[in-house]
C-alpha cells in the first residue's frame, strides 16, 4: 500500500495540472471570440469607409469641382485599438480599402466607384489642402478624418485625411 504522503501528491498535482489545461483552454476560448469581435468590427470600418469613397467618386462627377471632400463616420477606436485605413490601387478605377489593427489584423474591400469621366487614382504621397492633410493612409484616432476626391492634372485622386 502506497503512503499517504505520496496519493495526496499525486492528486495535488494531478487537480494544479487540471485547473491549468482548462484555465488555457478558457483563455485560448476567449481569445479567439475577441478576436472574431475585432474582425467584425474592423470590417465595418473598412466597408464603411468603402462606401464613402464611393459616395465621394459620385459627388465630385456630378460637381466636377476641384477639390470634394466629405467628414467620415469612424470610430475612434475599434475595441479599444488604435488603426490604420489605407487605400491601395489595385488597377485604374479599383481601390482596395485595407484596415488594420496595430499588431498586424487586415481587412481588405475592393471598391470600384462609379466614376464618369477620367481615371480615379490613390494619392501618393502626402498633399496640405484646405485646412486637412491627405495621404493614402489615415491613422485612427485623429480629429475630424474626411475622404476627398482632389483634380490634379487632368487626373482624379482619392484621399484620406485629417485636420491639419
Amino acid at each position: 500500500m502506497p503512503h499517504p504522503v505520496y496519493s495526496h501528491l499525486f492528486g495535488t498535482v494531478a487537480l494544479i495540472g487540471i485547473m491549468v489545461a482548462v484555465g488555457a483552454f478558457v483563455h485560448a476560448v476567449a481569445t479567439q471570440a475577441y478576436f472574431d469581435t475585432q474582425r467584425a468590427r474592423l470590417a465595418e470600418v473598412a466597408e464603411s469607409v468603402a462606401r464613402e469613397v464611393v459616395e465621394i467618386a459620385s459627388l465630385h462627377t456630378l460637381g466636377e469641382g476641384g477639390f470634394t471632400y466629405m467628414d467620415l463616420h469612424l470610430p475612434q477606436t475599434v475595441g479599444g485599438d488604435a488603426y490604420t485605413v489605407r487605400l491601395v490601387e489595385v488597377e485604374e478605377n479599383r481601390v482596395a480599402v485595407i484596415a488594420e489593427l496595430q499588431y498586424g489584423y487586415a481587412i481588405r474591400v475592393i471598391v470600384v466607384p462609379n466614376f464618369g469621366s477620367g481615371a480615379l487614382r490613390v494619392l501618393e504621397g502626402e498633399l496640405e489642402l484646405g485646412g486637412f492633410v491627405f495621404s493614402d493612409a489615415l491613422r485612427v484616432p485623429c480629429e475630424r478624418p474626411v475622404v476627398a476626391v482632389i483634380s490634379m492634372g487632368g487626373e482624379y485622386y482619392v484621399a484620406l485625411g485629417r485636420e491639419a
